[in-house]
């Protein structure tokens, strides 16, 4: 047993590794935190309230830990600042293991909003400590919104707005002619893998999930078969995608726009380097997901 500070880990991506890790029973977790979390304080475990500004003061509450896994916000100049000194204090106190916060797909170069997980995606990688990031593609989550059952768990956390397919309005926006493929996972099924893997005796580098991998036209198909609704879909090629980001945005809709980019040109098509390591982990598939949170059966 060994202990694992999830920092962030109040809601989302962190917040079902936490429970995953508690479900394992393998190992103590602590929370790194700005401040008092109620829905994690129901979890019993050491909340340790830290100011992401002071290196000493990470160092002092990283002092007995052995892997860290950082959830932070990777949105701003702010969140790299905390991410950067979380893995110096990290460094100081002894820590062996650092996970940054990824939870997406390489694509750093072309989402505004992820260019700042690159600068401390290269200090990690020279930090000295045993490294993995965590690439599982787009969440699954994302089209949880609206839906008719158990919409807590179909969000598992994510709040923002739905992503490509509108499945309450029936709409869909899909990038390039819908062919390409792309890997999709719930936010769950990363806290399953991200906990499965601290018992491997070394990390590569990389650590892919793949939930699930199919082009948009196949979840359309899956919509239409399982819930019954045909989208109404507007094809983007990624020219029109590349002119639209020419002109003048809001950084949410730039994110929006330039991950579909990402998705026309195939960087969150990937295959897996986790799954197979962990046969007894059965991710959640599209159809899984729309039947569970789609159909009233």
């Amino acid at each position: 047993m060994v202990v694992i500070a999830i920092a962030g880990g109040a809601t989302r991506v962190g917040l079902h590794i936490i429970k995953a890790i508690l479900n394992a029973k393998k190992h103590k977790v602590i929370l790194l935190s700005r401040s008092n979390q109620l829905d994690v304080a129901k979890l019993e475990i050491d909340i340790r309230i830290v100011d992401y500004g002071s290196t000493q003061e990470l160092k002092r509450a990283l002092e007995g830990v052995h892997t860290v896994i950082s959830c932070i916000s990777p949105y701003g100049t702010d969140s790299t600042s905390a991410e950067l000194n979380l893995l110096q204090g990290a460094k100081e106190a002894g820590v062996v293991r650092f996970v940054p916060s990824e939870w997406a797909a390489d694509c750093h170069d072309i989402v505004d909003l992820y260019s700042q997980k690159e600068i401390v995606w290269q200090a990690v990688q020279s930090s000295g400590l045993e490294y993995t990031r965590f690439i599982n593609g787009l969440w699954m989550n994302v089209w949880g919104p609206g839906c008719i059952k158990d919409e807590k768990e179909a969000l598992a956390g994510y709040e923002g707005p739905a992503f490509a397919i509108d499945l309450r309005a029936g709409t869909a926006t899909f990038p390039g002619d819908g062919s390409q493929k792309v890997v999709l996972t719930t936010i769950q099924d990363i806290g399953r893998f991200v906990a499965a893997s601290l018992d491997l005796p070394k990390w590569q580098p990389e650590s892919r999930i793949v939930g699930d991998r199919l082009s948009f036209n196949d979840v359309a198909h899956l919509v239409k078969e399982i819930c019954g609704l045909d989208l109404r879909i507007t094809h983007v090629p990624s020219e029109e995608l590349l002119a639209t980001l020419e002109d003048e945005h809001s950084a949410s809709e730039r994110f929006y726009y330039q991950l579909l980019l990402s998705i026309a040109i195939g960087r969150l098509d990937f295959e897996s380097t986790l799954n197979d390591m962990f046969p007894d982990i059965r991710p959640l598939s599209v159809a899984e997901y729309l039947k569970r949170h789609w159909t009233s059966t």
